[in-house]
């Protein structure tokens, strides 16, 4: 399947990133929290309050896409070319629809085939961007971008980074709040909202 749109409930039990939904994400600090607190009694109050304000900010995350892609009305469509179905949990919770574009693994060398493969898919889709993980190698997309030069996008198809966060940051200084507002103005851009 390419069209992810209609079997996302089935699709998640396959998809192990979980955490990319803020609401899911906010009940596995739950069970963190009370395993901590089982497990050292004295830190309860600390234990507490930490994961009471680290969920306040998951809070205002789940708020600031919803209110973006779920209830907002800026973004013209919520069509969304990735090269991995990672984010069935994103777009189950926030109405968006990822279409899977094959043959761009990001632990590998995409072949030539796999590029032409690529560049019918943007050509028939009519796609402005593709989301790719932190971790794509994006040398390799060059060619790719060079193949997608046409009339309408002179620059060829923009790639964006949409963070999985299945590895530490690249920069010490991000965290999954950082990563995730990053996202979060990623596929604001990349749906074009205004």
């Amino acid at each position: 399947h390419d069209d992810h749109g209609d079997e996302e409930d089935a699709d998640l039990s396959f998809d192990p990133h979980s955490w990319l939904d803020p609401v899911a994400f906010k009940e596995q600090v739950k069970l963190v929290l009370a395993t901590l607190v089982a497990e050292y009694p004295s830190m309860d109050s600390k234990f507490t309050d930490n994961a009471e304000e680290f969920m306040a900010t998951l809070d205002s995350l789940d708020e600031k896409f919803e209110s973006t892609f779920v209830t907002g009305t800026s973004c013209p469509n919520n069509k969304v070319a990735a090269n991995h179905n990672a984010y069935s949990y994103m777009a189950y919770r926030y109405d968006l629809n990822f279409l899977t574009i094959h043959g761009l693994d990001p632990e590998g060398e995409p072949s030539v085939e796999d590029i032409a493969e690529v560049v019918e898919e943007i050509k028939e889709k009519g796609l402005t961007v593709i989301f790719v993980e932190e971790y794509t190698n994006t040398d390799s997309l060059d060619s790719l971008r060079q193949d997608t030069v046409s009339d309408t996008l002179p620059d060829g198809v923009e790639i964006k980074t949409l963070y999985t966060m299945e590895m530490p940051p690249k920069d010490e200084n991000d965290n999954y709040l950082t990563l995730m507002q990053k996202n979060l103005e990623s596929l604001k851009s990349g749906l074009q909202c205004s």
